[in-house]
């Protein structure tokens, strides 16, 4: 399985965006302890452990994940709603 530089430069550069907007998350949810930041920082939770999970399959074929294209929808739906109630809670 080849995969071009760019896809792994892309992959990778996301996955610390992603651990970054993380971390800045969960210092907010450490320091306020709100219900309204948990699910917030829930949803980017699971974006950031979405992102470590397909980065090992760039490297080596023994790491490849049969996830189809809807599960990778439906990871990216669950993050999505628990952040929009995170959001929308008062």
């Amino acid at each position: 399985m080849h995969i071009g530089i760019l896809d792994i430069v892309l992959r990778v550069g996301l996955t610390l965006a992603t651990s970054f907007l993380f971390g800045i998350m969960f210092l907010g949810y450490w320091r306020t302890r709100t219900r309204k930041m948990l699910f917030v920082t829930s949803g980017f939770a699971v974006f950031f452990v979405h992102a470590l999970i397909t980065v090992p399959e760039l490297f080596s074929d023994t790491y490849q994940i049969a996830m189809s294209e809807n599960v990778h929808l439906l990871i990216h739906l669950i993050a999505l709603v628990l952040i929009a109630i995170g959001i929308l809670k008062d």
